[in-house]
């Protein structure tokens, strides 16, 4: 029994002292910042400033307005760090973190 004793004691140590670690906080995510983009738009390339009016910023993607066709130039969101305090991108080499809405 005496041979099992350190092994027993470095046991519940080990548990005792890892039930108490601290937990790192999780980052904080935002809703994106969807904006209407109003020319022609290409998955994967960036969106110019002047074609992009923001309408909100929610979890879900609002309805674009006066989409039409079948192309990718209605509604995109973007994260925090690609707009501006104005809620305009901040410049014209942002590339939407989300897929856009097919128009209607």
């Amino acid at each position: 029994m005496k041979k099992y004793f350190l092994g027993i004691i470095a046991v519940l140590l080990a548990v005792c002292f890892s039930a108490f670690n601290s937990i790192k906080e999780k980052p904080k995510l935002t809703d994106p910042y969807w904006f209407q983009i109003s020319n022609q738009y290409t998955p994967g390339h960036a969106v110019k400033q002047a074609d992009a009016a923001f309408i909100q910023q929610s979890l879900t993607a609002p309805l674009g307005t006066g989409c039409t066709a079948s192309t990718y130039d209605c509604v995109a969101g973007f994260d925090a760090t690609q707009v501006n305090s104005s809620n305009q991108l901040k410049d014209n080499s942002q590339v939407p973190s989300s897929v856009p809405r097919l128009k209607n």
